[in-house]
């Protein structure tokens, strides 16, 4: 496998100048890792009046389904980068859930600001590492080179990979028992300890455990039923009133999940 890497920056909206300054940087610093921005807003993804866009904190994100739009053009590159930020973090979410992520090349993220526990939650969306200071080129590429390697290993090992992890089903990061659902105690254990590296108070380790896990829990049950907050309320056990409460906690909004296929 050849050691220069050519990798994908999705442009995400409202950081798209930041982003493309980071991609300039690191094509002059090393001729081993080439970047190529990716607009995720082009007028054929992103009309006037987008059906499946999302708004958030003013910015115009596109449909939550547009790698799979872009997938063959994806396809050209070694890795694909998904820079990710606070303001950005639910429209991300919204993104790997309605990704195929085994049909691309290793997704990896590029974070500085989300918590530990939204970490551990892009992984079980499908991504394949998080780069916390993506400024280290050299380190960038090894890391990434080691990631392919590891990936193209797998594959080869395992001939029947790829149709598996097609079909992977949403519990890939929990673990059944009973038949029940149940998070495995070494994944439990590992989200606590990135907590505690940020020395936070039980209290405060609670609160973003519960805030990340109700945030996660109704933009999947929003998703399952297109929207609809009766159903979404019915199926959580919850009244909708209570559920809308929560919803308006987090700043959901319903529409963001309407029309998705």
């Amino acid at each position: 496998m050849r050691e220069c890497l050519d990798c994908g920056v999705l442009l995400i909206p409202g950081f798209e100048e930041e982003i493309q300054n980071f991609i300039n940087s690191t094509n002059q610093s090393t001729p081993k890792l080439n970047l190529y921005p990716v607009c995720l807003t082009e007028p054929a993804l992103l009309s006037a009046e987008p059906i499946g866009s999302v708004y958030m904190e003013g910015e115009l994100y596109p449909d939550p389904s547009v790698l799979s739009t872009l997938e063959l053009r994806l396809q050209r590159f070694d890795i694909v980068l998904l820079p990710v930020v606070q303001a950005s973090l639910v429209w991300t979410r919204m993104l790997l859930q309605q990704t195929r992520t085994s049909r691309f090349r290793p997704l990896v993220a590029l974070t500085k600001e989300i918590h530990p526990v939204a970490m551990f939650d892009l992984v079980c969306l499908g991504v394949s590492d998080i780069v916390f200071d993506p400024y280290k080129t050299e380190e960038l590429r090894i890391r990434l080179l080691m990631l392919l390697r590891n990936e193209q290993h797998k594959y080869a090992s395992s001939p029947g990979a790829a149709s598996v992890l097609q079909e992977r089903p949403a519990e890939t990061c929990c673990s059944f028992k009973s038949g029940k659902p149940y998070l495995p105690l070494i994944e439990s254990e590992v989200c606590c300890k990135e907590i505690m590296n940020h020395n936070y108070s039980f209290k405060e380790a609670k609160a973003i455990v519960v805030n990340q896990f109700e945030s996660t829990y109704l933009t999947n049950a929003l998703n399952k039923y297109g929207g609809n907050i009766a159903r979404s309320a019915k199926m959580s056990g919850k009244h909708r009133r209570a559920f809308w409460a929560l919803m308006q906690k987090h700043g959901i909004k319903a529409e963001q999940f309407k029309d998705m296929p």
